[in-house]
């Protein structure tokens, strides 16, 4: 029996080397105290057996041990069934290890972040593989054992150094950093990194390093920001004054042109509500037309007076989640411009209704159509035809235009691009069929913001009378050149500066040059006797009329003595502009006494010799004789 119960106690403590170690610990010192009591017993029981006086003691003993034995059957029973239940557990919690480890390593693999154990001195104990390549592009074996310093950009390892030096101080999860590092292609990834220093865990003992790719949003920033400065300098630049109110009405933004024109810092009005800053608005169409535009969220364009500060300003507003964006301009000049204008056109309407001249007035719509506003009664006048006859007449396409005009002013439209004054003559046809030529001024409207013409405004001045006399003091002038050409004897003008500006046929057999060869030249037939040479020509041009006998000089350098009878040119202002000289040669010598006389004898009539033979046409004044 007790050999059996010993037996039983050798296979339970080899059952006790499978559990776990707490529990193997107070099972060996329960099986220990047991085997022990019956070591004890058995020692009694053999020292029993050899006396025979002790059978009665050893009965005793056999009870006891009876009672021992079950007690200590019940207890070994107990801690069977403790450890059947033990293993039971041992199996479930391994089961649930395995499973954790496995789900973690699934997690790890598929996780976006990067998991980097590192050893007190900051090497690289362990990472998810994985996650490091897709990373970074480096295999595990080749960054195991390194530090993470050497992968760093330069200008972040002392941003990575000083946080390290931190987790090593401070147990426990220290707050993100961010930094780059370089890829295996070269290129730098920017990686935000938290650190839990776990060296105290036993089950860790090192520094947990997670690290998550912020490549893109960083970009995102970057090209964000960039976008946002671009479009602040182009803000701070414009033209336009700008400034941007939150959903309160309060200033998030000024630019330099509207702190220009509100005449007040951005600083002083950053923060700040507009109607308290500006409560003279209040009252007025900014307020409505701000209100409107956030409650009905629509744009608004606008023009309106700001009194204290005596400014005109188109606005425009544009709503949105935030609050308002509003652009205006100053146009106060234009304003102005336009009171001028219509006063202008009001006067001048009124002094066109008094003259024979008249005064128009078109709008040009978009497509191009003329609308006529206004016209002067003059109008009517001068070409027959009445105000209403020509409201939707379409400008130039108006049948009273001469037809060969109409392509002249058709071209000088296609080259307007701004406003502009522009002047021009042509004709039209009355409505009775007569033809008559009008000088026309007008002033072009050009539209900034239409980028077109918007309007045309000019007046007329009937000059059909200066276009016959021009005519007719062309056909004259024609006239005059034919006869001077035709005279027989020779004639040649000069102007102030000695220039020849009139030669004829008869100058060229008398002095041997051809008009071609003298006209723009300096006159070379100035007189060589003892006057001099510039003595007569001033004389000439003193506007005196006179006869006088010279000495010519001929191309070929030979010299002739000849009479010339020279009177001043005079220029539309009376001013003498030049000389006209018409020249005889002296006859022969036995005749030249009497010659001499008898062109003496002219000087005193009040007509030259040459007035026998030619009579100048009515109203040639320009060669005046005394």
């Amino acid at each position: 029996m007790m050999q059996k119960v010993l037996k039983n106690l050798q296979e339970l403590h080899e059952q006790i080397e499978q559990l776990p170690v707490d529990q193997q610990t107070i099972l060996t010192s329960n099986v220990e105290q047991l085997s022990a009591s019956l070591q004890a017993l058995n020692t009694q029981f053999q020292s029993l057996l050899l006396s025979k006086q002790s059978l009665t003691k050893l009965d005793r003993i056999n009870r006891a041990l009876d009672v021992i034995i079950t007690e200590k059957t019940t207890t070994i029973r107990y801690l069977e069934q403790q450890l059947d239940q033990s293993q039971m557990l041992y199996k479930r919690v391994t089961q649930a290890l395995t499973k954790g480890e496995a789900r973690l390593q699934t997690l790890l693999r598929n996780s976006s972040d990067l998991m980097t154990i590192l050893e007190a001195d900051g090497r690289i104990r362990d990472q998810n593989a994985i996650v490091a390549e897709r990373m970074l592009g480096y295999h595990p074996e080749q960054r195991i054992g390194e530090f993470p310093d050497d992968l760093l950009h330069p200008d972040d390892l002392p941003i990575w150094q000083t946080y390290f030096a931190k987790l090593l101080k401070n147990p426990g999860i220290a707050p993100a950093v961010e930094y780059r590092k370089r890829h295996a292609s070269g290129y730098w990834v920017y990686l935000e990194v938290i650190g839990n220093n776990l060296l105290h865990d036993s089950s860790v003992n090192g520094i947990v390093i997670n690290s998550r790719d912020i490549t893109e949003r960083k970009l995102s920033a970057a090209a964000l920001e960039k976008s946002q400065q671009q479009i602040v300098n182009i803000l701070e630049n414009i033209t336009d004054g700008f400034f941007t109110l939150n959903c309160n009405y309060e200033f998030t933004y000024v630019n330099p042109k509207a702190e220009q024109w509100l005449q007040r810092r951005c600083q002083e009005l950053i923060g700040k509500n507009i109607w308290e800053e500006f409560p003279e608005t209040i009252d007025t169409i900014f307020f409505q037309h701000f209100y409107r535009s956030v409650s009905d969220q629509a744009n608004l364009k606008f023009e309106a007076s700001y009194p204290p500060l005596n400014i005109w300003f188109e606005v425009e507003v544009y709503p949105s989640d935030e609050g308002l964006s509003v652009f205006f301009q100053n146009i106060t000049d234009r304003k102005n411009a336009e009171n001028a204008l219509r006063k202008s056109e009001s006067r001048y309407r009124i002094l066109s209704q008094i003259t024979s001249d008249f005064g128009y007035s078109f709008k040009v719509l978009p497509d191009n159509t003329w609308f006529c506003e206004w016209m002067t009664e003059a109008f009517t006048n001068i070409t027959g035809y009445t105000e209403k006859e020509i409201v939707t007449s379409g400008g130039l396409q108006f049948h009273c235009i001469h037809p060969d005009d109409v392509e002249m002013l058709l071209e000088q439209m296609q080259f307007r691009s701004s406003s502009c004054k522009e002047v021009s003559e042509y004709r039209i046809i009355t409505k009775s069929g007569e033809i008559r030529w009008l000088w026309d001024c007008r002033q072009v409207v050009w539209d900034e913001v239409e980028n077109r013409v918007v309007g045309i405004y000019g007046a007329c001045q009937d000059i059909t009378k200066h276009k016959l006399v021009q005519a007719k003091v062309c056909e004259t002038n024609q006239v005059l050149q034919d006869l001077i050409k035709a005279l027989p004897l020779a004639v040649f003008g000069f102007d102030t500066n000695s220039f020849v500006t009139v030669w004829n046929s008869a100058a060229e057999r008398l002095f041997g040059w051809k008009e071609s060869e003298i006209l723009g030249e300096l006159l070379p037939i100035v007189p060589n006797d003892n006057n001099g040479d510039s003595a007569i020509l001033d004389v000439e041009l003193v506007g005196e009329t006179q006869v006088t006998r010279e000495c010519r000089r001929r191309k070929d350098g030979s010299s002739i003595h000849v009479f010339v009878w020279t009177t001043p040119m005079r220029d539309a202002d009376g001013l003498i502009a030049g000389s006209m000289s018409i020249v005889s040669p002296i006859l022969p010598v036995n005749a030249m006494p009497e010659n001499i006389g008898q062109l003496s004898s002219r000087k005193d009539k009040s007509e030259p010799f040459w007035a026998r033979y030619v009579k100048l046409p009515l109203g040639i004044k320009n060669l005046e004789t005394t």
